[in-house]
């Protein structure tokens, strides 16, 4: 099955919920779903695995939460948020449940559209006067 895709373009400094379209009702908690993060500049960098955020994590850590049914939810959104995040769910014997769920989040400001471009070491930014 293909990835399942979706864009949000979130005001700076707002909150954004990231849904956990991976999560199956089958699993109980979120123990077995993992978020992923790829930003501008840096590696796949895992963000909630078995259960609780984890290092990469911990610069943005009082900004996250996990909902219970599983969703990444990213308070006070900023630049440094632009990215692809990923939800994933694995089954008890650690196989992959289903396929991935994908979100590309953009942030606007009061001067530009910051949005993420794959495998790039930049933004793609637009002024906003001009969208």
């Amino acid at each position: 099955a293909a990835a399942q895709q979706r864009s949000d373009v979130v005001r700076d400094g707002d909150e954004v919920t990231l849904p956990a379209e991976c999560f199956r009702n089958m699993m109980q908690t979120c123990e077995k779903t993992t978020w992923l993060f790829i930003g501008q500049r840096k590696p796949t960098e895992p963000l909630f695995e078995h259960g609780k955020f984890q290092q990469a994590a911990k610069t943005k850590s009082d900004r996250l939460n996990i909902t219970a049914n599983c969703s990444l939810v990213i308070k006070k959104v900023s630049v440094e948020d632009v990215g692809l995040y990923t939800c994933r769910q694995f089954d008890a014997s650690g196989r992959q449940q289903g396929s991935d769920s994908n979100v590309y989040l953009s942030v606007v400001n009061s001067k530009y559209l910051y949005q993420f471009v794959f495998n790039s070491k930049y933004f793609v930014t637009t002024e906003t006067d001009k969208i």
